[in-house]
């Protein structure tokens, strides 16, 4: 009986304690950060006393998983805003407001057009125009400024995210050995493990399960592998030859690779990620189609008028080249395509990529992709040996306001895919390219008058001027208008005129007049002479009126005006003015910055709780362990009482055997 009592005692002062340095090891590691609170578990045994089991972490594998997860989601959201609040705060800053220089610029043309003669004036007006390109270039800036701030956070997250999860994997390995040759779990080494795996958690949206051995291993949200037992891959950045400023991650698994989705990743890597392919990406085409509507249509318009020296209007403004794209063994091929943007159709421009390929021996297409990745339209087949190409070799796709020029063509081989983005890059490489304010053209190219011996009091007008391209209107080359072009306008009635030619030969009648604005249109003539004109009133028979260019004024602001009046025309898109395209942009930008805000504001609470539901479970409460503590000691106290209950029996049995 002593015996078994003995035994009962012994085992009684081995759980207690062992059950005290457990509470020992909770006191001390009270601000141990990633520490899980341990209980030491007992039975009892059958043939009397207690039998100790292990010493296990209490922690719910549930809310481990809430809790990365949640830190997941706030540190994609915080990130995401982070950055996107200092590019609202930037694009938004009245000093370097876009629609202020907008602004300034057109407010400078419509001074000008008070005195076309003035130098000084014409001066001014270029100086708006340049400091307005040089804002463009400012505006640009801030976004490539924080393309590169991602650039480089995005390079020492995954640097630490390696580092990471080799840490893990060398966990893996030490929890392998160090309870293969003890039955007590690596309860401290777990504890690492899982701090790891949460820190993890705030760079991608992960999970961590546990293989039949119990080593932990790491997928991302999309079930690729990050850690495989003890295997880590590596994680980096991969250049894309096709799209040079994405961001394209791959998993490497030392002797391969393979491509890492990047919709969804969560964590600051995703923000870092969404941030570049959602904004930042918008941002850049967003500008660069508001840099070409306006270089385009000034310089359009500018064609239409005179400058200071009498001579056409050439470009105001300059845009760079357009860069094509190609796979890695096709680079020298992108090199022989050559696009740019028709003159005059900026309004069809979008912010989408743009995908040509070779679709058999004679045709190509071209697709539009946008931000997604999705066609947003119907691609465009076309014959290029079928289409008539200019000067420099030049060809036109109307539906999509595009040059092209494919040079090498039979270099390029069916299912090659090239592709470009017009808009993106182009606000940088927006240049003003005239020297000073007489290259402003501002008088119209062509003068009408009104007949000295009319009758009526109907006075002519120049209504509008579409082309003076040599080889598509009436304007010579020398600026003078061809002896076939309409010269002069002569009512035969009241209602009815005919069109005549420098010689006097009819090109056209016109019957049945009741409006009289227009009158080269009504004829047929507007399109190829490229202007048209109007009357004021009802003339009457035998009255004429002239057009030519020696009837031209040095005050005329015609032209002038015209650009001016740019500013209220839907040059974006052809939905909305410049400085309304802008407001629109930067409303988007504040209205983003908000939505982001809310959700990092509201994913830091959740994360919080689900932080707080940890420790309420997992962390150590001293009030807890020193209740603990001190019922321990008393087990052990009592326990070392039956053992001396027990040694005292087991003397008095042997003093009667003796």
């Amino acid at each position: 009986m002593s015996s078994n009592l003995y035994s009962i005692g012994l085992s009684g002062l081995q759980s207690s304690n062992a059950r005290i340095n457990t509470t020992g090891q909770n006191t001390s590691n009270v601000d141990t950060e990633g520490y899980s609170r341990q209980r030491t578990d007992t039975t009892s045994s059958p043939v009397g006393g207690v039998v100790l089991r292990d010493t296990s972490r209490l922690v719910d594998n549930f809310v481990s998983s809430q809790v990365r997860s949640d830190t997941s989601t706030f540190s994609y959201y915080d990130t995401y805003h982070s950055m996107i609040s200092t590019s609202d705060s930037l694009l938004a800053e009245d000093s370097i407001s876009l629609n202020t220089y907008i602004n300034n610029s057109f407010d400078a043309l419509q001074t000008v057009n008070n005195d076309p003669t003035s130098s000084s004036l014409r001066q001014l007006a270029h100086s708006s125009l340049s400091n307005l390109v040089q804002q463009y270039h400012t505006l640009s800036g801030v976004v490539s400024d924080q393309e590169g701030l991602v650039d480089a956070q995005l390079a020492s997250s995954l640097g630490d995210l390696n580092t990471i999860t080799t840490k893990i994997s060398n966990l893996n390995e030490q929890i392998l050995r160090q309870e293969g040759l003890s039955i007590s779990p690596a309860n401290e080494l777990r504890d690492q493990q899982e701090l790891l795996a949460k820190d993890l958690s705030k760079y991608l949206d992960i999970k961590a399960q546990f293989n039949d051995n119990g080593l932990m291993t790491i997928q991302l949200a999309n079930g690729q592998p990050l850690v495989m037992d003890q295997f880590p891959t590596e994680l980096k950045v991969s250049p894309n030859p096709l799209h040079p400023k994405k961001i394209d991650l791959v998993v490497s698994f030392g002797d391969y690779e393979v491509g890492l989705k990047t919709q969804g990743l969560g964590g600051s890597i995703g923000g870092l990620v969404d941030y570049r392919s959602e904004f930042s990406v918008y941002a850049d085409r967003t500008l660069g189609q508001h840099a070409i509507a306006l270089a385009d249509a000034m310089n359009t318009q500018n064609k239409k008028g005179l400058d200071a020296d009498g001579q056409f209007g050439k470009d105001l403004f300059s845009l760079g080249d357009i860069n094509v794209y190609s796979t890695a063994d096709n680079l020298n091929k992108a090199k022989e395509i050559s696009v740019r943007v028709s003159a005059g159709q900026s309004a069809k421009i979008t912010k989408d990529t743009y995908e040509l390929n070779r679709t058999d021996d004679n045709l190509f297409s071209i697709k539009k992709i946008n931000a997604e990745g999705k066609s947003t339209d119907k691609a465009i087949t076309f014959d290029p040996s079928l289409l008539q190409k200019d000067n420099n070799g030049y060809f036109k796709i109307d539906e999509l306001g595009l040059d092209i020029r494919l040079d090498g063509i039979d270099k390029i081989d069916k299912d090659d895919v090239f592709q470009f983005t017009p808009t993106e890059g182009a606000a940088a490489k927006l240049g003003l390219v005239s020297k000073n304010g007489e290259a402003i053209a501002l008088s119209a190219p062509i003068g009408v008058s009104t007949g000295s011996d009319n009758l009526s009091d109907a006075r002519v007008s120049l209504t509008s001027v579409t082309n003076t391209d040599p080889e598509t209107s009436a304007f010579s080359s020398d600026g003078s208008l061809y002896p076939s072009a309409p010269h002069k306008i002569y009512f035969t009635s009241p209602s009815s005129y005919v069109v005549q030619n420098s010689s006097g030969v009819e090109l056209a009648k016109v019957e049945n007049v009741i409006e009289f604005s227009n009158l080269l249109e009504k004829a047929g003539l507007s399109n190829e002479a490229g202007f048209d004109v109007s009357v004021s009133s009802m003339p009457k028979r035998g009255d004429e009126f002239s057009v030519g260019t020696d009837n031209i004024g040095q005050s005329d602001n015609f032209n002038g005006l015209a650009l001016a009046d740019l500013q209220n025309q839907s040059l974006i898109d052809g939905k909305a003015t410049l400085v309304k395209s802008f407001s629109g942009f930067i409303s988007y930008v504040g209205s983003k910055t908000a939505e982001i805000e809310g959700h990092a504001d509201s994913s830091e609470i959740v994360m919080n709780e689900s932080i707080a539901r940890r420790d309420r479970l997992s962390a150590v409460s001293l009030d807890e362990e020193a209740v603990n503590l001190l019922k321990y000691q008393q087990s052990y106290s009592a326990s070392a009482q039956v053992v001396t209950a027990a040694r005292t029996t087991f003397e008095t049995l042997l003093g009667i055997m003796r």
